[in-house]
């Protein structure tokens, strides 16, 4: 009879894989698991804390907050201890303890997206969440990451759940350091019982949301104008670096359009391997004209979507499928494309495009017109300006923040157009450059179109301008 019952656990456990995570249930409430409670008095360092960002499913960024008055809760400098890495102050960059999820950033792995989309179900409608650290101190990874437990209150209900535990314990993660840690005989537990129902990573079920087998061949304006036909699948796409900044170098191709003219369009290729070791740096160099191989994916991270996955060269065959190669050297001058900037601002005339929406060589042909307006059309392509005046600023000013003295240049150009200009932070024989440099002066202007939800004021086009020497004060 027990062994009958564990087959239908099993069964179930499996059946569920292929159905959207929010639902599953199965084995994340099973009560074969001794119950584990958030302890307030146990000595451990402890934050309340609301997500700042997903990255993916054992990393999250925290904000620290002070909703409710849970005892030995602390919101205070204690959290930013004089050990917490200068780019991690103002907020929490969380690696979970004694878990390790397959990848789905900068590498895709099987059950990534799964592992990924779990951890977001379960803290995006959370009551609460509280950070514990493993000891008495908060401890950091050597990216400069906390270590941390992290417990939540579902959605409707009145106590704390283990999160790390829960993801082993759905067979989402790999253990990692398990007996090391605090709730190490817990996480043990989860997984002998994830491997035994042979759950996601303890499967031989193929994940349904993995790129597997060849690439898929298209071009950046398919790409740009019908991205969900390719996201999450592995493309082989073509273009010419124009810019190379923070691990991503952009890629972007010229094409014409019926009834439009001649339009660029771009797009992010990150190419940080998850050792840590830059990949391609003979391929993806400014100038270059390459084929790009990867797996294009939605990132939460930079608000649109971007290939990542890039892998080593294979040195010792050429021809393999999955190499990045070199086309042309063409070599550029100067790649940013300046554009008028009524054409960037007017929603006009927007630029459509025909695309076939197909899904395999199977379904008939279904051919639609897309149309976006041009600031849709060129997110993540190269754009430069002239004779822009700034008008008003703002500051990053939380001395806290990673991002303390970027700034944000509202300008106007000649013909009355508004056009936004977010810079990194500025910097010059180590002093910090200030918005006063530009105010009620001429720039021109050199950067990336990026996009961004603000929760203001909505939608947001502005120009990302990665380097001083890119923002450039015009002669009175």
């Amino acid at each position: 009879m027990k062994k009958l019952i564990k087959i239908l656990v099993t069964f179930l456990c499996v059946a569920v894989m292929a159905a959207p995570l929010f639902a599953f249930t199965a084995c994340d409430t099973d009560k074969s698991l001794p119950p584990l409670t958030l302890d307030f008095y146990n000595g451990t360092k402890k934050q309340e804390v609301e997500v700042r960002l997903f990255i993916d499913g054992d990393t999250t960024h925290f904000n620290p907050i002070s909703k409710h008055n849970y005892p030995n809760c602390n919101n205070s400098s204690d959290f930013w201890s004089a050990s917490a890495p200068s780019d991690s102050k103002g907020y929490a960059k969380a690696r979970y303890l004694a878990i390790n999820t397959p990848e789905s950033t900068g590498q895709i792995e099987p059950w990534g997206k799964a592992a990924s989309n779990f951890t977001h179900s379960k803290l995006e409608k959370a009551e609460a969440i509280i950070i514990e650290s493993d000891d008495e101190n908060w401890n950091f990874d050597s990216n400069g990451r906390y270590l941390l437990w992290v417990w939540y209150i579902p959605e409707g209900k009145t106590e704390f759940v283990n999160l790390n535990i829960e993801i082993l314990r759905a067979g989402l993660a790999y253990g990692s350091s398990v007996d090391e840690n605090r709730y190490g005989k817990y996480a043990r537990q989860a997984i002998t019982l994830a491997e035994e129902e042979e759950l996601y990573v303890f499967s031989s079920t193929k994940d349904p949301d993995y790129a597997y087998g060849e690439a898929v061949t298209t071009d950046l304006l398919d790409l740009r104008f019908n991205p969900e036909k390719y996201v999450n699948k592995r493309i082989r796409v073509e273009g010419t670096v124009v810019a190379d900044f923070n691990n991503s170098a952009y890629l972007e191709d010229t094409f014409d359009v019926p009834n439009y003219g001649k339009l660029t369009v771009g797009i992010a290729v990150f190419h940080f391997n998850n050792t840590g070791q830059m990949v391609l740096k003979d391929v993806l160099v400014v100038g270059n004209r390459v084929s790009v191989v990867g797996i294009l994916i939605y990132s939460d991270i930079v608000s649109g979507y971007q290939i990542t996955d890039i892998k080593e060269i294979n040195l010792f065959n050429e021809n393999d499928p999955l190499n990045c190669k070199v086309i042309d050297k063409v070599g550029l001058d100067d790649a940013f494309q300046e554009v008028d900037p009524a054409v960037y601002t007017s929603t006009a005339k927007n630029v459509s495009v025909e695309v076939n929406k197909k899904a395999s060589a199977e379904d008939d042909d279904l051919i639609v017109t897309v149309s976006k307006t041009y600031q849709e059309a060129v997110v993540n392509t190269s754009i430069s300006f002239t004779n822009l005046t700034v008008y008003d600023s703002y500051t990053t000013k939380n001395e806290d923040s990673s991002s303390y003295g970027a700034m944000t240049l509202y300008c106007r150009a000649d013909d009355g157009s508004e056009i936004q200009v977010r810079t990194t932070v500025f910097k010059e024989d180590g002093e910090l450059i200030t918005a006063d440099r530009y105010i009620d002066r001429k720039i021109a202007v050199k950067g990336i179109v990026e996009y961004y939800d603000d929760s203001y004021n909505g939608p947001v086009y502005q120009i990302k301008c990665f380097l001083v020497e890119y923002l450039t004060v015009l002669p009175d």
